[in-house]
């Protein structure tokens, strides 16, 4: 068998400052971070290895993109320089069973699909929801299927429910995300658009809530509730809507024509669906109910 081994993970020190900043403003107590991954030591597979790239097998190594301020799939532990997270428990799993390492780069969400253009990565892992609009130019290995969130401050002052309800409103969203184009579509069907405050991080994009500069904030519900539920002492906001709002794919990016690559992670992260590690993942996350039985390339309908 091959070696599993683990390399180190460089991270981008301006945006562990920009997530410890918000977790130090409004966290009481502040949030657990200690890796969740069921700790059974998982083996390459020979077969498996064989489908990656020539040169990825040479190399024995892959570059990962990703942006740490998303919990619960990839965030800053307390240390302030390691990623942990869901997407990186997976990954940990994924390359483990393909029998190489990985290096991980922290960067702007919005500079993620550049750089995968500019070849800086060879896929990037960081809850990025799979489109028919973004299949034009980039193949998705999709791992899980995500609902939305409206986030807003403890008690609803508003009283928001609905998308609809935003009208009106200001409301903060990451920049170049699902979740802006979402409202996008939605304030085009407003009698009184919605005023869409697009920031450079999640993080960011709360922070606007907590100061009472925006009455909400669409994020994925997973990154949503586990927020609530963390800062503050889970006392400084809610999910306001009860109903689901478009659930949509996540998978890992790769580039147009990167086939092998993109079998080789199919089938690597389809070996642990089948094996239980994946929903063993899931379920230390509480998120099993948003698994996938079949890893699919490209899923996304719309």
């Amino acid at each position: 068998m091959m070696s599993s081994t683990l390399p180190a993970r460089p991270i981008a020190a301006a945006a562990a400052l920009a997530l410890s900043g918000l977790l130090l403003a409004g966290c009481a107590g502040g949030a657990s971070t200690e890796s969740k991954a069921p700790e059974t030591a998982i083996s390459a597979d020979e077969e498996l290895h064989a489908m990656l790239p020539a040169d990825v097998q040479e190399s024995g190594s892959v570059v990962v993109g990703t942006e740490a301020g998303y919990a619960p799939y990839e965030y800053m532990d307390t240390d302030g320089s390691t990623i942990i997270g869901l997407d990186i428990d997976l990954l940990d799993a994924v390359t483990a069973r393909l029998g190489i390492e990985y290096t991980l780069e922290n960067v702007a969400f919005d500079t993620l699909l550049p750089s995968l253009d500019a070849e800086r990565f060879d896929l990037v892992v960081a809850g990025m929801t799979d489109t028919v609009e973004r299949q034009a130019n980039y193949d998705f290995v999709d791992y899980f299927m995500a609902d939305q969130a409206i986030i807003v401050a403890a008690g609803n002052p508003e009283g928001i429910g609905t998308l609809a309800d935003l009208c009106g409103h200001p409301v903060s969203v990451l920049v170049d995300s699902t979740q802006q184009g979402i409202l996008e579509a939605q304030s085009a069907e407003c009698d009184e658009p919605i005023e869409i405050l697009t920031q450079t991080t999640d993080s960011d994009a709360l922070l606007q809530v907590q100061q009472g500069r925006t009455v909400a904030m669409l994020t994925q519900e997973a990154t949503g509730r586990y927020n609530a539920a963390q800062i503050g002492g889970g006392q400084a906001f809610e999910v306001a809507n009860t109903e689901s709002i478009d659930p949509s794919p996540l998978g890992y990016v790769f580039k147009k024509g990167d086939d092998e690559l993109v079998a080789a992670f199919q089938a690597g992260l389809q070996s642990l669906v089948d094996d239980g590690t994946y929903g063993e993942i899931l379920a230390s996350y509480e998120l099993e109910s948003s698994g996938l039985d079949e890893i699919t390339v490209n899923g996304a309908d719309e």
